[in-house]
């Protein structure tokens, strides 16, 4: 690996991959199922990585020096314990995919830093780094399979709050997440071997399978989830939270993945419009006009089981514009999101707020810092603020427990 390799941080595919090179997706959520199936579709070679724990956190701890965020050191100890434990593994016909960012977060600096313990390591594994201000273009892999990859993580998005509103009411335990495990399965198959049209295909019979399950009344109180992306998708980052609050007796939804991507086209857009680079700035708009004609095709399947509000998120713009008394759009990046987001949750009847964010985030700080303005602002909302450092601890337990509580009673005084 030459010394340009180390510090080269331009957007798009670094090299041709070439069919032979086996591309592994490291798990950040299930939407990396969409990734694979999208890959596979172009006839790469890509592996899901199974879900992160304890001996990832060992090895990604032991490449860090203790400073960097809970997401570098998860998905560093997805690399280094593949490489570590995979029988015959073999570095030049391998390939990592890790995107990446600017602005005010560290994730921008995660696969130059993971480049780096790989030249120590004399392991030459490729790493694919898409950049989010460039939309995670990548033009070696073209139209078909930025389209096929989009709608599959619009489904996923969509999948998850079938299972999230189906769960938490399910009379015979474990029925709601075979029924989900199952779909996202045959979700990556048919994505991989029909493209766009499996995708509509293997949608077409999830609504029958959560159908079919038997619930109870819906009497829980609603929680929204929001925060740094990374940690509120991933289980052992947020110590299963979401299935800890349904333990507790509550229902949760959590910020959708297809969000960010709307917003990183959107600061595309403006950023053409801004430096007057009006054929970058069109294809940002061409682009988003795709997206919603993609998400719709896919929204369309879960009509008949999901409620309007769980059908319609709020366009990026209305979620800036929630933001923009507590932080500016020219912030830049994910507390603009979440702090749009947290707003919506309550202005729609969110019983509560948690936002979650990795210990020593820094736009994590920024929405912590201004979460006490804004629950005053919206009649109170119960909120809590949790930081994760992948201490498995009870800590997270007791801190809900009153939460779900409070949620509980501001359910019923607004239901009365």
């Amino acid at each position: 690996m030459s010394k340009q390799d180390l510090i080269d941080i331009h957007s798009g595919i670094e090299r041709d991959l070439g069919v032979e090179k086996n591309i592994y997706v490291p798990y950040m959520s299930d939407h990396g199922h969409a990734l694979v199936g999208a890959f596979r579709n172009q006839g790469l070679t890509a592996t899901m990585l199974p879900k992160p724990d304890s001996d990832c956190l060992d090895y990604g701890r032991r490449y860090s020096e203790g400073g960097e965020c809970l997401p570098f050191v998860v998905t560093t100890g997805q690399l280094i314990k593949l490489i570590e434990e995979t029988p015959d593994f073999d570095p030049e016909k391998s390939a990592f995919f890790m995107p990446t960012s600017s602005g005010p977060c560290r994730f921008g600096q995660y696969h130059t830093a993971q480049k780096l313990i790989l030249s120590h390591l004399d392991q030459p594994v490729e790493i694919i780094s898409l950049e989010a201000y460039n939309s995670y273009s990548a033009e070696n892999l073209g139209f078909d399979f930025r389209n096929l990859a989009w709608q599959g993580i619009v489904a996923v998005d969509f999948l998850q709050k079938t299972l999230w509103r189906t769960r938490p009411y399910e009379k015979e335990t474990g029925s709601a997440d075979a029924a989900y495990e199952e779909s996202l399965e045959e979700l990556k198959q048919k994505m991989a071997e029909k493209g766009t049209s499996g995708l509509i295909e293997a949608l077409e019979g999830i609504g029958k399978k959560f159908n079919s399950i038997e619930t109870g009344p819906r009497d829980r109180p609603l929680i929204g989830i929001v925060g740094e992306i990374y940690v509120r998708a991933n289980e052992l980052c947020n110590c299963n939270l979401v299935s800890l609050i349904e333990d507790l007796g509550g229902e949760v939804r959590v910020g959708p993945m297809a969000e960010w991507l709307y917003y990183t086209n959107r600061k595309k857009k403006q950023d053409g419009f801004r430096d007057r680079k009006f054929l970058k700035f069109l294809k940002g708009w061409a682009k988003d006009l795709v997206q919603h004609y993609g998400e719709n095709k896919v929204k369309d399947k879960f009509s008949d089981y999901l409620d309007k509000k769980d059908l319609s998120d709020p366009s990026v713009g209305e979620l800036a514009d929630n933001s923009h008394p507590y932080i500016p759009e020219d912030y830049r990046g994910e507390p603009v999101l979440e702090i749009g987001k947290a707003i919506d949750y309550a202005k729609k009847g969110a019983d509560g707020v948690i936002t979650v964010t990795p210990f020593s985030c820094m736009p994590g700080s920024m929405i912590i810092a201004v979460s006490n303005l804004v629950k005053k602002d919206h009649q109170n909302i119960p909120w809590l603020n949790l930081t994760f450092d992948a201490q498995q601890s009870t800590n997270i337990r007791t801190r809900l427990e009153p939460f779900i509580f409070q949620a509980r009673k501001y359910r019923e005084k607004r239901s009365s």
